[in-house]
């Protein structure tokens, strides 16, 4: 059978989260290494007036897809959303075409882990901050010299650190 376009799997999202159901999805892309990698599963919750704050994972809606990023800074406007394996974070994010948060993750072991549950907040925010230090050092996609790419690969040890937390 053939996958679904992506525009009516955000669709078919959208949908389930409206009701005030929760969603699995599988992450596709290496944006969110080291923490979530492809093929890991992420439970998508309504966002239910709940605050988002820097540091915490949603899922928004771009060009038909559905993507998961890290906020790193929230206005009335919308966010801004970094990748965690990216330099560069995203263009701001309007609160229209946010379609939910991340509160729990699935590796490919079958590791249930509740980002809701202590002490994932408090990492979410710890993260939220590197990847918000990370964005105002404005490395680019690829940092040009010696000393940018060693900020770089020092800012990635927490999510690799965060990481180890998952086994």
């Amino acid at each position: 059978m053939p996958a679904a376009p992506a525009h009516v799997l955000v669709s078919l999202a959208q949908d389930v989260l409206a009701r005030g159901e929760r969603l699995w999805v599988r992450e596709a892309s290496a944006s969110m290494l080291p923490l979530v990698r492809p093929g890991d599963e992420l439970l998508l919750a309504p966002l239910d007036g709940r605050s988002i704050r820097a540091g915490a994972l949603i899922a928004y809606e771009r060009d038909a897809e559905l993507v998961i990023h890290r906020v790193v800074a929230a206005s009335g406007s919308g966010v801004v959303t970094k990748g965690d394996a990216l330099a560069s974070p995203d263009p701001l994010v309007p609160w229209e075409r946010v379609v939910a948060r991340v509160v729990a993750l699935r590796g490919r072991a079958g590791r249930l882990v509740n980002l809701e549950a202590f002490p994932w907040p408090l990492l979410d925010r710890w993260l939220g901050a590197v990847a918000s230090l990370a964005s105002g050092l404005r490395l680019g996609e690829r940092p040009s010299s010696p000393w940018r790419r060693l900020a770089w690969k020092a800012l990635r040890v927490p999510f690799y650190l965060a990481r180890l937390v998952l086994r």
